[in-house]
């Protein structure tokens, strides 16, 4: 029996988790690892945590269940055991940083981990071997929440905001609902909520060369100009990082360009051609 014990460290930003650089096709995972022999789970928790993360002594731990699941590696039967804990983090923490695993359970040279806040909804299936199993069990935390607009509900509500904020609101009708850069796969159609509520709208679409470009961002009037823009925006760049991207990329209104600025953008000329927007781009790591 394999027995491990895993973290799911918050904030009200969402879930702590890491990838690892040096290693761009290992998935993100959350901090945990293997319990030793003679060890409490409690206790290896509480190790691998700070020994992944290098936030020592910590305490809150709070479990919230375990599961059973078999899988066979190199033709040999394994039996794992996973338990889990939720452990509330402290908001001053910062937006990303770097931590050496020196002691991998492989052994072998110290690993580089990056680690940085993603939504649960997004963390839900993007987790590591089904590491997320247990996000359902978390207390609710903050009060927003962006992931892919997957669910029929979400479907409708994210074309809504775009039909009326983004073309009827400005005197056209002629939003294509499925039109074909909403069909690609590595094209996100993100829907934002607050409360629960549907209230902006925004598409990461992916490039080759680890950019993305923020399309068609959409707050629903009764909530603009309250800094609902700013926290959509936010949790877009944490999805961003979680998808190994390094420079956002984006085609700005005239009007809007001093909000894309505030948070970090800078002219930058991306595509040729003759557009009325002005292009803007933002480092992020």
């Amino acid at each position: 029996m394999i027995e491990k014990a895993l973290v799911y460290g918050t904030t009200s930003r969402g879930l702590l988790v890491f990838d690892e650089p040096d290693f761009p096709e290992v998935p993100i995972q959350v901090p945990g690892g293997t319990v030793e022999a003679g060890e409490q789970v409690m206790d290896a928790a509480r190790r691998e945590f700070g020994e992944e993360t290098g936030l020592l002594g910590r305490t809150g731990f709070r479990l919230l269940g375990d599961s059973h699941r078999s899988f066979e590696r190199d033709g040999v039967h394994h039996d794992l055991h996973r338990t889990y804990f939720h452990l509330p983090l402290e908001e001053t923490l910062p937006e990303t940083w770097n931590h050496f695993e020196t002691t991998p359970s492989g052994g072998g040279a110290p690993i580089l981990f990056r680690f940085f806040w993603i939504d649960i909804a997004l963390a839900r299936a993007r987790l590591d071997l089904g590491s997320g199993e247990m996000l359902d069990r978390l207390p609710a935390i903050g009060r927003y929440d962006l992931s892919v607009a997957e669910s029929s509900e979400d479907q409708s509500a994210y074309h809504r905001l775009r039909r009326t904020v983004l073309f009827e609101a400005r005197g056209r009708f002629d939003y294509i609902q499925d039109g074909p850069e909403e069909i690609k796969e590595q094209n996100l159609s993100l829907l934002f909520k607050f409360d629960g509520q549907a209230i902006g709208t925004v598409r990461l679409d992916q490039n080759p060369d680890r950019t993305a470009i923020v399309r068609l961002v959409a707050i629903a009037p009764d909530f603009q100009r309250q800094r609902h823009g700013t926290a959509m925006l936010e949790r877009l760049e944490r999805l961003a990082l979680s998808l190994r991207i390094r420079e956002l990329l984006v085609h700005s209104a005239p009007d809007a360009v001093g909000f894309y600025q505030k948070l970090g953008f800078s002219p930058y000329e991306f595509e040729a051609g003759t557009f009325e927007s002005v292009q803007l781009r933002k480092m992020i790591n």
